[in-house]
């Protein structure tokens, strides 16, 4: 085997390509937003949550009856009634909760009705399994696009060939659209929600600016195909 000579070894550095250079430590602020998170539970006692983001104006006036109201919004009417069809009875929409986002540390706000199950006759599929609504803005990039993974759904809403169900993708956009006109009812224009980031050189040596915080205001909600997908890679813990 060949010898090397110690003095003629170049020391490197490791990158670790899961971190992201732009990410500012600390709590998430956004200013005049609140994070609206809409709970589901699942038939194994574990939840998953659609982190939504809201803009305000003037002083932040988060209340409980928002959250519930905002709940009540989604969970009742002809909306609902066509994805609860096709959602098992033992998932739900179980709640709705607000929190204040212009400041770090501010209390959450959850709603105080019901969980709204699902209807269907059919049973659970596994907690990960979820269809993508796909939330779409007047700008591009993938920064100013967002998704909402909705889980629950039931073995009726299984389509031939293991896709999703026609049905069930028009049930699940025509309550998705329901989304902007229940927060807008509480004063919340539906948003994406950018947190600060800072500058940095990308792995291919492209320089990228320092992003202020902010918001960009969501222009359309879509299911865009039939296809499942996962709520998170490793599952929900």
């Amino acid at each position: 085997m060949p010898l090397v000579r110690l003095d003629q070894l170049q020391q490197f550095t490791a990158i670790n390509l899961l971190l992201d250079p732009g990410a500012i430590g600390g709590p998430k602020i956004i200013p005049q937003t609140a994070e609206i998170s809409l709970v589901w539970g699942t038939a194994s006692g574990k939840f998953a949550l659609n982190i939504l983001n809201g803009l305000y104006s003037g002083p932040y006036a988060g209340t409980v009856a928002q959250a519930t109201a905002i709940h009540t919004a989604l969970t009742t009417g002809a909306g609902w009634t066509g994805l609860a069809a096709h959602i098992a009875p033992t998932a739900s929409l179980t709640a709705v909760r607000i929190r204040d986002l212009n400041v770090a540390g501010s209390p959450i706000l959850q709603s105080t009705s019901a969980p709204a199950p699902g209807t269907s006759s059919g049973s659970e599929l596994p907690d990960e399994v979820a269809v993508v609504v796909t939330k779409r803005t007047a700008l591009v990039g993938p920064q100013n696009r967002g998704r909402i993974y909705v889980p629950g759904w039931a073995t009726t809403a299984l389509g031939a060939g293991n896709t999703v169900a026609a049905a069930a993708v028009t049930a699940l956009g025509a309550w998705a659209n329901l989304i902007s006109g229940a927060l807008s009812n509480q004063g919340y224009v539906h948003v994406i929600g950018h947190p600060a980031r800072q500058a940095y050189v990308g792995s291919t040596g492209t320089s990228h600016a320092a992003r202020p915080a902010g918001t960009v205001p969501v222009t359309s909600v879509a299911v865009r195909d039939n296809h499942w997908d996962s709520m998170r890679r490793r599952g929900l813990r």
